[in-house]
């Protein structure tokens, strides 16, 4: 299926599963189709992959009409008009992309997509492309928004609304890219729920209105359960001969996302993964609260950060940075990291790169960091 057509109502009325695969990586669904219409019943769907935990996919199938249900939602909330021009910056084999299509079908609005496919650190194709196009409302990551603040970039002027999700949002990110005159539009969602589970579009980073479709409650462990009727169907994954589908729902049909969070009076505050914490030397340490502070500083440098846990047979894991500075600094920089940390969180080991991999809508690769790590000489 061509970009071209997503918005269009012979996409979104076709009773035809839709299968998109990011063709940069090697991917294999074959016999999948059939499988789902055949053995599911399951018609009019798109089917997205996503990385497990084990490191190999799993395919999160999303009916079209949970993707419209999305859509009315994120329409209402945001306000977005017929009139209003999307600049797809976000790839449409990603629900973030995705969703932009399914909005603007819903809404009547126009898209316009980027000519090339990867994200410019430079930002420049990025911005052109706003201006050519007049858009009004477009998507990021907050990795794109960190480049665009670090070209201290301004705001064209056409645009009114950057919803902006993907990632864990800094707030002095997002207080930086305000001054630049960005009208952010912070959002937490995942593709279980075909995109945002809560949206602001005042700016608020910490606390987001939860958008009226969605039914929002905590597990005893604090993680977010959500039920309504923009809920994937569930998960399609490969045995070494055959497929087989997995609803991913409770025993009462409702969904438990790997997010810790809080709920207050419509409001959600997302806390970390689930799995965030990881055992060294016996002791509990969450990665996203020792890679905020290696982001930190590598950030005070115009440079950026991530924090991996690796297997260590003696202390059961060890922390391990990469920052993208030169190997001459990366000594000093891991000493300055360190001494902002408790002792059981310091990291052990700093790997200086180039720049950080990262996937095509700007998510940090951790997959290409560990074999960064398997590969390096002890």
């Amino acid at each position: 299926m061509e970009t071209s057509e997503l918005a269009s109502a012979g996409y979104w009325e076709s009773r035809e599963i839709d299968i998109r695969l990011n063709p940069r990586r090697s991917i294999d669904a074959t016999g999948l189709r059939d499988f789902l219409a055949r053995d599911c019943g399951i018609s009019a769907a798109v089917v997205l992959a996503t990385s497990g935990s084990s490191g190999g996919f799993k395919f999160v199938v999303l009916p079209k009409s949970a993707l419209l249900a999305s859509a009315n939602a994120v329409v209402e909330h945001c306000g977005i008009q017929k009139d209003d021009i999307w600049l797809a910056g976000l790839s449409d084999f990603h629900v973030g992309g995705l969703g932009i299509y399914a909005r603007a079908y819903v809404a009547g609005s126009r898209v316009e997509a980027l000519s090339h496919k990867r994200w410019q650190r430079d930002t420049q194709p990025y911005l052109d492309a706003i201006v050519s196009a007049g858009a009004t409302l477009t998507s990021m990551t907050p990795t794109h928004l960190y480049d665009v603040v670090k070209a201290k970039v301004k705001a064209p002027s056409s645009l009114r609304g950057v919803l902006l999700g993907g990632a864990t949002i800094d707030g002095d990110l997002v207080a930086r890219a305000q001054e630049l005159g960005w009208k952010i539009w912070p959002s937490y969602g995942m593709s279980e729920a075909c995109s945002q589970i809560a949206t602001c579009i005042d700016g608020n980073f910490e606390w987001l209105p939860i958008l009226p479709h969605w039914e929002c409650r905590l597990s005893l462990e604090g993680r977010l359960e959500i039920q309504g009727e923009a809920l994937f169907a569930g998960y399609a994954v490969r045995t070494s001969d055959s497929w087989n589908f997995e609803s991913g729902r409770s025993d009462d049909d409702w969904f438990v996302t790997g997010d810790q969070c809080e709920v207050d009076d419509g409001r959600l505050r997302f806390g970390g993964r689930a799995d965030d914490l990881v055992k060294v030397s016996g002791e509990l340490v969450s990665l996203s609260a020792v890679e905020a502070v290696a982001v930190a500083v590598a950030r005070s440098n115009d440079a950026d950060a991530a924090v991996l846990a690796v297997s260590n047979e003696r202390r059961g894991n060890d922390l391990v940075a990469f920052a993208e500075v030169g190997e001459p600094g990366a000594a000093e920089v891991l000493a300055y990291i360190n001494r902002q940390l408790d002792g059981i969180e310091k990291i052990s080991r700093i790997f200086p790169v180039d720049a950080l991999p990262r996937t095509e809508i700007g998510k940090i690769d951790r997959q290409a960091l560990r074999k960064i790590v398997e590969e390096s000489p002890v």
